[in-house]
């Protein structure tokens, strides 16, 4: 027996196929000013929090024309994003700091903000970090650095 569902909601539109085995797939209908992406890093049961020190690749900048649907990208100026901020935890899971990696546009600079020092920051180096979370901005938002503020 199989049969199918879809629902609407407000960027995407789910699409369920049920038979033998499941399958859940998510159509991408708007695009955001800021994509916030998320490592489940700790995992936790009824004895003790662990956590996963895997280092993940990701890009600095990424286009998401290959996940959406042409009519979906013809409305948009850009479907790039550009890494805005990472943040970042180190050590134990019970213990451990965090640490974020910022990118200032107007200078095209990353920096490193740990507490109350800020220390610049070569991009290669972004990358090698335990990535907790993923900030980017739809690049036709960005700011040019380039461009005279006013």
């Amino acid at each position: 027996k199989q049969w199918y569902q879809r629902r609407v909601r407000g960027t995407e539109i789910e699409h369920k196929t049920y038979d033998a085995t499941f399958l859940r797939r998510f159509e991408i209908t708007k695009l955001p000013r800021y994509l916030i992406l998320f490592v489940k890093r700790f995992t936790e049961n009824r004895f003790f929090v662990e956590k996963n020190p895997t280092i993940v690749n990701f890009p600095i900048s990424f286009d998401m024309a290959e996940f959406i649907e042409t009519k979906v990208s013809d409305k948009y100026k850009s479907t790039e994003y550009n890494l805005l901020s990472n943040i970042c935890h180190e050590g134990r899971a019970k213990g451990g700091t965090y640490s974020t990696h910022l990118h200032l546009s107007s200078a095209n600079q990353w920096f490193e903000l740990q507490d109350l020092h800020v220390t610049k920051l070569q991009p290669q180096m972004i990358t090698l970090s335990e990535s907790y979370i993923q900030i980017y901005e739809r690049a036709d938002f960005s700011v040019d650095p380039n461009r005279m503020s006013p």
